[in-house]
């Protein structure tokens, strides 16, 4: 038996000591360099070559490529301090016939270079356990990136299905108030329309106009949050008159539904007002909009150690809680379906107020109320730099609500 034994230091001559104690009868030839070695391999057709794949010279991928050109039928074992799996599978790769460790015992090595000889793949029970190991971790991740790539296909899918729910949404909401001014407009151009006509078309176009603005401006809104973008103009804000303004300009569109409310004399809030007023906005609106006819929509506001709590109670049919926390995390999730428009929106409210009232550092949260309705509620810092994490504990809502005019 022919073997070539590439090594530095005293390293070489235990192991040639080791190797002609195993086999007496062997040619044992030792080399340094990795290019001499290459050669001796090429002139001398070694049965094995025993290599450290560090060598000066040539090393690594490239030994172990020239070694296999230089003698087809030699078979490499490497033998080597670099304890690492992927430099194990690498080197088996490139074509060697087995992977030992310095670490390993004289006796494995014998063993190894016998099975080596025999057609075999030699591995060390030290390098064998480090592969498992290997491979246990490449399967785990593996496993984490098919359920990744699964998520990442149902996320996928959800978004197409918001963006298909958006077109519809958009499209119906559009176009009312569009057909409307369309319509305006064509009757504002005949001179002969009455002037008190004139006057209640006009009143018409201008609520049409705003609600295509406020379509307009959630959109915007919403972009500027995902973009992280939004600026807010940060006072401290006396949110009760917030709230009757904001309740009076909603109800208004809502005649058939009765606003109470349960305000204390102030309630301060650290907070920009103009984006405030479009969370109450959209709270509101969404209550009206769910309310049955002469139906009961409440609005309580209270001091709490938390922060300022505002919440929103209507008396409808109620949302799911899973819809609720859709329309929270996605924008453009409605209640119901888009077949029946008659009550859902575009779907920006509840998603666009939960996120501004995050952008202040504080908190919204929904509970469907056992006797029907909705009540959601938002807490709010009552100082610059408070953050909050949790919704407070709300006592029962006060009885004594007052009727907004």
């Amino acid at each position: 038996m022919k073997i070539l034994l590439c090594d530095r230091g005293n390293v070489l001559a235990d192991f040639q000591h080791l190797a002609r104690a195993a086999h007496p009868d062997a040619d044992v030839q030792i080399e340094t360099d990795g290019y001499r070695a290459v050669e001796l391999a090429y002139h001398g057709q070694p049965d094995v070559v025993v290599t450290e794949i560090d060598l000066s010279g040539v090393a690594g991928v490239e030994l172990v490529r020239r070694f296999r050109e230089a003698a087809p039928r030699m078979r490499i074992l490497v033998w080597t301090g670099q304890v690492s799996a992927d430099t194990a599978l690498t080197m088996l790769g490139a074509g060697a016939a087995g992977f030992l460790l310095k670490s390993d015992p004289g006796e494995v090595i014998v063993r190894a270079i016998e099975a080596v000889t025999r057609g075999a793949i030699a591995l060390s029970p030290s390098v064998s356990t480090m592969l498992a190991e290997h491979q246990a971790r490449a399967r785990l991740r593996e496993l984490e990136l098919e359920d990744t790539l699964a998520r990442s296909i149902n996320e996928l899918e959800s978004v197409t299905t918001a963006k298909a729910e958006f077109l519809a949404n958009i499209s119906h909401e559009l176009r009312t108030p569009v057909t409307v001014a369309k319509g305006i407009a064509h009757v504002l151009a005949n001179r002969d329309v009455p002037e008190e006509a004139r006057r209640e078309f006009l009143d018409q176009l201008d609520a049409s106009l705003a609600k295509l603005m406020g379509i307009v401006d959630g959109i915007l809104t919403i972009a500027e949050l995902d973009r992280g973008s939004l600026q807010l103009d940060r006072t401290d804000v006396d949110l009760v008159p917030v709230v009757l303004r904001v309740a009076a300009e909603v109800g208004s569109s809502y005649g058939q539904v009765s606003i109470h409310r349960a305000l204390p004399p102030v309630l301060y809030a650290n907070a920009d007002e103009t984006r405030i007023v479009e969370v109450l906005r959209h709270l509101i609106d969404n209550a009206c909009r769910y309310s049955p006819d002469d139906g009961v929509v409440s609005i309580t506001a209270r001091a709490m150690d938390e922060g300022a709590v505002v919440s929103v109670t209507d008396r409808g049919e109620g949302i799911q809680r899973s819809m609720i926390n859709r329309a929270f995390d996605e924008p453009f999730s409605v209640g119901e379906a888009t077949i029946r428009k008659e009550r859902a929106g575009v779907g920006l409210g509840l998603h666009m107020a939960r996120k501004l009232v995050v952008e202040h550092g504080g908190v919204m949260w929904a509970d469907p109320l056992p006797a029907g309705g909705t009540r959601v509620s938002f807490c709010l810092p009552t100082r610059f730099g408070q953050s909050l994490s949790h919704p407070p504990q709300l006592p029962a809502e006060p009885s004594d609500a007052d009727a907004i005019s």
